[in-house]
C-alpha cells in the first residue's frame, strides 16, 4: 500500500493547492461583486463555492477517464451505484447502536397518482439496504451519474420526486437492481428511500396523539 498511500498524500496535497487557488480567484475575480460579500465569513459561501467546483472537476475527470477506457453508460451507473452503497454501510458502520434508522415526512403538494393526493403524508425510509417486490420507492425525478450533485439531492427532502411500485428486484453486474411497473431499471443506491406509510392529515394527527405528540398542522 506504500506506492497508493504516496499517491494519495500527492493528490491531497494538490487539491489542498488548488482548492486555495480557487478561493484566490473567487475573490479576486467574483466576491467582490456579490451583494452577500459583507456576511460572507459568517455564511463561509466562497469555502463552499470553492469544494464544489473542485469536487465537480474531480469528478468530471474520472468521468472522462472511464470514457477514454471505453466504459459503457450502464458501467457508469454500476460504478456511481457502487461508489453510493460504500457510502452508505460506512454510514452505517460509524452509526450508534442507538441511533434511529433516518426517516423522512413529506407532505405532498401535488398529486403523486395513483398513490397519494395533495396534501397527504408520506413516511420515507431513507437509504434502504432492503427493497422488495410490491414496495412503493421514492426516486428523485432525474438520476444524474455526477456523484457529489446526487448525494446532495438525496439528503434534500425538498428535491422534486415521483414514486413508483417495485414489481422486481435483481442483481446485475454485482449491483442491486429494481424494476418498477412502468418499466423503468435502476440501482437501488439511486432511491431516495422506501414509502413506508401514506396518510392524511387527520390520520397523522391522529396517529401522534397515540404516541403522546401534540403537534398541529397548518394547511
Amino acid at each position: 500500500m506504500g506506492e497508493l498511500s504516496d499517491t494519495l498524500d500527492e493528490f491531497q496535497e494538490a487539491s489542498e493547492n488548488y482548492y486555495q487557488r480557487i478561493m484566490e480567484i473567487l475573490e479576486d475575480k467574483y466576491c467582490w461583486k456579490c451583494p452577500m460579500r459583507t456576511n460572507r465569513d459568517e455564511i463561509l459561501c466562497r469555502e463552499v463555492e470553492a469544494w464544489i467546483r473542485l469536487t465537480e472537476a474531480m469528478e468530471s475527470g474520472v468521468r472522462e477517464r472511464l470514457s477514454e477506457d471505453n466504459r459503457s453508460m450502464e458501467d457508469m451507473e454500476v460504478i456511481t451505484a457502487k461508489f453510493l452503497e460504500k457510502i452508505m454501510k460506512l454510514e452505517k458502520k460509524m452509526e450508534s447502536p442507538e441511533k434511529h434508522e433516518d426517516h423522512l415526512i413529506i407532505k405532498l403538494e401535488e398529486d403523486a397518482e395513483p398513490f397519494a393526493v395533495s396534501g397527504d403524508f408520506i413516511f420515507v425510509k431513507t437509504y434502504p439496504l432492503k427493497v422488495k417486490k410490491d414496495d412503493l420507492v421514492l426516486m428523485p425525478r432525474a438520476c444524474p451519474l455526477a456523484t457529489y450533485w446526487y448525494i446532495k439531492t438525496t439528503k434534500h427532502s425538498t428535491v422534486p420526486f415521483k414514486i413508483f411500485k417495485v414489481s422486481k428486484v435483481f442483481q446485475k453486474k454485482g449491483c442491486r437492481y429494481i424494476e418498477t411497473d412502468e418499466g423503468l431499471v435502476v440501482p437501488v443506491e439511486f432511491l431516495i428511500g422506501v414509502v413506508k406509510n401514506i396518510m392524511g392529515s387527520q390520520d397523522l394527527s391522529m396517529h401522534l396523539e397515540k404516541q403522546g405528540i401534540n403537534y398541529r398542522f397548518n394547511d
